[in-house]
């Protein structure tokens, strides 16, 4: 059992009852579930095992040990296990070579850390059925990180801190202050093991919380609770602000296959640009000057980043994936080859006399096809005979009535007969040689998903 004596009996209950309410009020997910705690063996995540276990809510321990400080870090693996066979919880340990896989995969040693950490933990809710994982997060932690994204530039999602829930991620203790965890912990005799990394101030995070905090503290003494009323402020702000992104994307966005269009009709109203310039952040572009340079371009003008393409097209913004533009050429021996290729074709033989195509299937008369076939991307002074029409006319002409835009240019393939005429703008518009001609011709079905 965990000691209760007289003399802090109080304090334990004030902290504990104000934790109690807490959860009740906005975490009451955890009073019917299993849910999984994430402990290093320090003083934050041990007072969490502590008043969980107060409030007899069924958890599970999980520790990690990434075996970066040597004896140190298997003696709080020691620690948490010990502490976890006393009182009959649940505990889970994995051990990590975090330096070596951080050599081999080229990556910090914090974020390789984090990496391994929660995907450990996914695979334990997996595999035992927790439905959350709760970290021991406090106030201070709050505003450390609160410090780090100001300093270095941010817009608000960095600025309202560390969320309370981030999907099945809990922080239960985000109310309570580093001091408020530690005298819990010694009035209750909560056994934990420092980190000495914590106390040198090489670390950026360190600088401010041995530094610059205290002197915050120092100048006011209710600076936590200033802060806190801060985080809500902005907290309420960001949901105003996210209300008014989801009428925006009600009104201006559509999603159509594999795009995003936006509407550039009111482009002229200040709370359409500053929504425009908000919206494109969540993909990536967040630099307002090159926006809005892009805003009064002309149509074919765009802007990239590794994941995305955001093209100007008339009045749109246009967003694609940023797909490799290749210009590669496929040469077709038989039309089985077809199914082989990055379109996805089916193709069947058949005999019929009505028959219905659409952009996306054509017939052909088997005698008509002259092998090799080619498929490729369109090339400067392709022209042909669009189907239903007598005369010629180029491809580019053609997709410019289309109102192509530029990256559907590039998308575009063509499928070429063995005599250098074009059978079909692929998934568009057939030729109108290669129509059908005759009744009861063997005929090739040719069609690509869309």
């Amino acid at each position: 059992m965990f000691i209760k004596s007289s003399g802090y009996e109080n304090h334990f209950n004030i902290m504990l009852n104000t934790f109690k309410n807490h959860i009740d009020a906005n975490f009451n997910e955890l009073l019917n579930t299993s849910f999984l705690i994430a402990v290093s063996g320090g003083v934050d995540s041990m007072v969490l095992v502590h008043l969980c276990y107060q409030l007899s809510l069924n958890f599970g321990v999980a520790h990690c040990n990434f075996q970066l400080r040597g004896n140190d870090s298997d003696l709080d693996e020691e620690l948490v296990k010990k502490y976890c066979e006393e009182y009959r919880i649940p505990f889970h340990v994995i051990k990590f070579d975090t330096e070596k896989i951080a050599l081999n995969n080229k990556t910090s040693i914090q974020i390789t850390a984090r990496e391994l950490r929660y995907n450990w933990f996914k695979e334990l809710c997996n595999n035992f059925d927790y439905r959350y994982i709760a970290t021991a997060h406090h106030l201070d932690d709050q505003v450390e990180t609160f410090l780090i994204n100001f300093t270095r530039g941010t817009g608000i999602d960095g600025l309202v801190g560390i969320p309370t829930q981030n999907n099945n991620i809990l922080r239960p203790l985000l109310i309570f202050s580093r001091d408020e965890i530690l005298n819990y912990a010694v009035n209750n005799k909560v056994t934990w093991r420092e980190d000495i990394s914590n106390a040198t101030t090489k670390y950026y995070r360190n600088k401010l919380r041995h530094l610059v905090i205290p002197i915050l503290k120092a100048e006011n003494s209710q600076f936590l609770k200033s802060f806190q009323n801060t985080i809500h402020h902005l907290q309420t702000i960001k949901k105003l602000a996210n209300n008014t992104i989801d009428q925006f994307k009600e009104r201006y966005v559509k999603v159509i296959e594999d795009r995003t269009l936006i509407s550039l009709n009111d482009v002229n109203e200040t709370l359409f640009n500053d929504s425009l310039f908000f919206y494109l952040k969540e993909y990536g572009f967040d630099n307002a000057y090159e926006i809005q340079k892009l805003l009064k371009s002309q149509s074919g003008k765009l802007l990239k980043n590794d994941k995305f393409i955001l093209l100007k097209n008339r009045n749109y913004f246009i967003i694609y994936n940023n797909f490799s533009l290749v210009n590669e050429e496929f040469s077709i021996n038989n039309v089985k080859d077809l199914l082989g290729l990055p379109l996805k074709f089916a193709v069947e033989e058949c005999f019929i006399n009505d028959f219905n195509s659409d952009k996306n299937t054509i017939f052909v008369e088997v005698n008509k096809l002259k092998f090799p076939l080619k498929l490729r991307k369109a090339k400067n002074g392709d022209i042909f005979q669009p189907f239903g029409m007598k005369g010629f006319k180029k491809v580019s002409k053609f997709l410019k009535d289309e109102k192509f835009s530029l990256l559907d240019k590039n998308k575009l393939w063509i499928l070429e007969n063995g005599d250098d005429k074009i059978i079909w703008l692929v998934g568009h518009r057939m030729d109108d040689r290669f129509k059908i001609t005759k009744n009861n011709q063997k005929l090739y079905k040719l069609t690509v998903e869309k």
